[in-house]
């Protein structure tokens, strides 16, 4: 049975349970491929595909663009999360002064995030990028008009920097969110799965990517991977139960938070791995935006969805299972 190696950037959340589904479900099994997975508590992970030990990278869009701009040599094989999973959580205390709740108006809530420090996973990285997002569509100089703080070991972390006082609040997936929510004094301000902006309601969140070279000496290794991927999004369509009685106790979830937070993580993911031209369209253009607020030049007219992305890895994997 051949072996693959993936990185992603936090050990458990929400947003990788496509792939530890997959494992623990016995789906890539399945799909006849072995699959080691770990974790680098660093916010982008795309240079670890210039190495021979990392098979398969796992992040968001805009990283890989960002990435591709700089004549990295990979391909996105395939996408699990179709919907922008990480979360923004501020102080409760802060929405309370301000007569703010996660229902009230998106322009409100935005300005909202003016003078506070928020926490991300650093500098090109989804919470980060999302963070700028929101400044620029509020009339807002992220760079000027909110502190954006880098945040090193993932979602302990980020508790910790609040807890210290070190930030206002933070981005970031669940379960951190919901653990900050619960015990730590925030709530949410953008629940991004259930009321995100309205240009969220349907995004491409987490892709895998994986090198050029590796593409061409493993294919069909990536070919069962992306099979197994399948396998695990349909159980977690089919078989809803199931799902959420391996997500709550392999996520570690407090009985108390444990309802709360599949019923709001449990939707975000797509039905299969395929890619669209459309979702990349779509992440193409928050990028830039991103991008832009931090004195980045836009995405290169030759960056492409056939530049970039390598459909017909999904595509053969589908006829598979």
């Amino acid at each position: 049975m051949p072996e693959l190696t993936t990185i992603r950037s936090t050990a458990k959340s929400w947003i990788w349970m496509a792939e530890a589904y997959a494992i623990e479900g016995g789906f890539f099994a399945k799909a006849g491929v072995k699959v080691s997975a770990n974790a680098s508590s660093r916010g982008t992970n795309m240079t670890a595909l210039v190495g021979p030990s990392v098979d398969v990278e796992w992040g968001d869009p805009g990283e890989a663009m960002n990435a591709k701009k700089e004549n990295l040599k990979f391909r996105t094989i395939g996408q699990t999360v179709g919907k922008f999973g990480s979360h923004v959580v501020v102080k409760k205390e802060i929405l309370d002064k301000a007569g703010l709740t996660e229902a009230s108006p998106v322009e409100k809530k935005i300005a909202l995030l003016r003078g506070l420090r928020m926490g991300n996973t650093g500098p090109g990285g989804a919470p980060d990028n999302m963070l700028r997002w929101l400044a620029v569509k509020g009339g807002m100089d992220p760079n000027k008009d909110m502190r954006l703080v880098g945040i090193q070991g993932g979602g302990p972390g980020m508790i910790a920097g609040i807890e210290k006082g070190v930030i206002d609040g933070f981005c970031l997936s669940s379960p951190t969110a919901d653990i900050a929510a619960s015990k730590f004094g925030c709530a949410y301000l953008f629940q991004m799965v259930l009321n995100p902006p309205p240009e969220f309601t349907n995004y491409t969140y987490i892709i895998c990517n994986t090198a050029e070279k590796t593409l061409h000496d493993k294919r069909d290794a990536l070919v069962r991977y992306v099979a197994g991927l399948a396998l695990s999004l349909r159980a977690i369509k089919a078989e809803p139960d199931k799902f959420k009685a391996f997500a709550i106790p392999y996520l570690e979830l407090d009985a108390s938070i444990a309802e709360a937070a599949y019923a709001g993580n449990a939707t975000m993911y797509y039905g299969d791995p395929r890619l669209t031209e459309a979702q990349f369209a779509t992440n193409k253009m928050f990028i830039n935006i991103a991008n832009k607020s931090s004195g980045q030049d836009p995405m290169p007219e030759s960056l492409t969805f056939a530049s970039m992305y390598e459909p017909s890895i999904a595509e053969e994997a589908m006829k598979r299972i």
